[in-house]
């Protein structure tokens, strides 16, 4: 069993942005502090389907380059969506499929 190291979630922005051309939205961000860091610009998105994740930042660099932080653990993951999707769920009132 893996063990969840703690997390908080701060600065939960709601954005509940249109589609884009695969159907995924921008519910929210949110920064991420864990194990002594703090990981800023995290996305909770929706996909085509209604199912909803937290994710690292994605973006790119000045050139181009991409620029992302994701989350291996599949436990960790997994808790910080439900986490994330409770604190949207909360400031909404609109609960979203997390799995």
């Amino acid at each position: 069993m893996t063990t969840i190291p703690d997390f908080t979630i701060n600065k939960l922005t709601v954005i509940d942005g249109p589609p884009n051309m695969r159907g995924t939205r921008l519910l929210a961000t949110f920064d991420l502090h864990i194990v002594g860091m703090a990981i800023e610009g995290c996305v909770f998105i929706e996909n085509s389907g209604g199912i909803a994740r937290a994710c690292g930042p994605i973006g790119k660099t000045s050139k181009g380059h991409k620029a992302t932080v994701a989350i291996s653990d599949p436990v960790l993951q997994r808790a910080l969506t439900r986490r994330t999707a409770a604190a949207y769920g909360g400031l909404t009132g609109r609960e979203v499929a997390d799995e």
